[in-house]
């Protein structure tokens, strides 16, 4: 199995739609709709100097999204800062992503891909720290994320959502 993040263009929008769609993303991704699905259109047409998303595939097939935001960018260059990550200092980023296509849930390739997703971000971009907040509802991802080395670090609240905010530790 190669895993390969494809940067996201418009072309992949048609797919992104579909996925976004699907109960297991729509429910999990786009609750309270806290980040309307017209943001990442915007992110697939311009780069904001802070956003890098990706269309993850496995051999070559793609099987779902992923991104990385630059915590300590967003704050300087967006001009409407928010969420739970505003704070945070020079080298921070923090992830999201999901598996769109059902037949590669529960079978391992989460963690794969998070880990291989964690080395690009400190590789590529130079992190110092990685942060992610699933929802607390989310256990599947939480798993997920601890299996590929994130540790628990508080929880807080976004709307009606409790998200566990999550720490790479190496």
């Amino acid at each position: 199995m190669k895993i390969a993040f494809k940067k996201f263009t418009k072309n992949y929008i048609p797919k992104f739609v579909a996925w976004s769609q699907k109960p297991h993303v729509r429910d999990i991704w786009f609750q309270d709709d806290y980040e309307p699905l017209t943001m990442y259109y915007e992110k697939a047409k311009s780069n904001n100097g802070y956003d890098y998303p990706f269309i993850i595939c496995l051999d070559d097939k793609p099987i779902g999204f992923i991104q990385c935001s630059d915590l300590y960018g967003y704050k300087k260059l967006s001009p409407k800062v928010k969420g739970i990550f505003t704070n945070e200092e020079e080298g921070s980023f923090c992830l999201d992503l999901f598996i769109g296509e059902e037949d590669y849930l529960n079978k391992g390739y989460g963690t794969k891909i998070v880990k291989s997703f964690v080395n690009k971000i400190i590789n590529d971009f130079k992190a110092k720290m990685i942060l992610i907040d699933p929802a607390s509802s989310n256990q599947r991802a939480i798993r997920c994320y601890e299996k590929a080395g994130f540790k628990f670090i508080r929880k807080e609240s976004i709307g009606t959502t409790e998200h566990c905010i999550m720490l790479f530790t190496k």
